[in-house]
């Protein structure tokens, strides 16, 4: 697989002996209860897969991190970690994620039930919609990384900027109890908020693999038609 084919927040499967690999170059950085929870996030039972992330500090390999579905201290115990492209035996992206799941799995709380919610909500706005961040590692790998507390964090494909604005505001009026972070995916590599498209401003904050940067909101309204 090309390195360039990647993009932010997709899944990536690493082989036993890549994570083996990823396991003895970072243990030394942990200790105590975070030396158990990155170990089973690697060498457990449970084939848990990595986001693809923004580093240069590696060229030649991959930038992913790791999650660990309980919580240490409160926090998400969040691993960084590279690997070669070699060791991948598997990618996911997050609209793959939600497609081959979305209606494969028991809702057990507040979190993955509004995600169901909003996927068959996206469907009736013909829109197409990925899931990010613990809900999208609940989906790939069925640990409870979700409960009633979790945010919901999405991906979205562009649209007709109308459309786009209808839904969000019909998933904000029916779903405001919990919190939704809308990540609209463009066609030039790069991630802009759902919600500052609607704001009345000149830029837009766009994060991509490879940098941030300030967007014309000019430039990506041409998407959006």
């Amino acid at each position: 697989m090309d390195k360039t084919q990647l993009k932010r927040h997709d899944l990536v499967f690493v082989s036993s002996s890549g994570k083996e690999k990823i396991w003895r170059d970072i243990a030394a950085d942990y200790n105590g209860d975070a030396w158990q929870m990155a170990r089973d996030v690697l060498l457990g039972g449970v084939d848990i897969p990595g986001f693809v992330r923004r580093s240069d500090e590696r060229p030649e390999m991959l930038a992913i991190g790791f999650v660990h579905y309980q919580r240490l201290q409160g926090n998400r115990l969040r691993i960084g970690a590279f690997t070669t492209m070699q060791d991948i035996v598997m990618v996911m992206s997050p609209y793959e994620v939600m497609q081959r799941k979305a209606f494969a799995f028991d809702a057990l709380n507040l979190c993955m039930e509004t995600l169901l919610n909003l996927y068959s909500l996206a469907a009736e706005y013909d829109l197409q919609i990925g899931a990010l961040g613990s809900a999208a590692l609940e989906l790939a790998t069925d640990l409870p990384y979700t409960d009633d507390e979790s945010d919901i964090d999405l991906l979205i494909k562009p649209a007709p900027y109308e459309k786009l604005l209808d839904f969000y505001r019909t998933a904000q009026e029916n779903f405001g109890h919990i919190k939704l972070d809308f990540e609209l995916e463009l066609p030039n590599g790069y991630g802009v908020k759902l919600a500052e498209i609607f704001a009345d401003t000149r830029t837009v904050l766009g994060k991509s693999l490879d940098d941030v940067n300030l967007l014309y909101r000019a430039d990506i309204m041409k998407y959006l038609i």
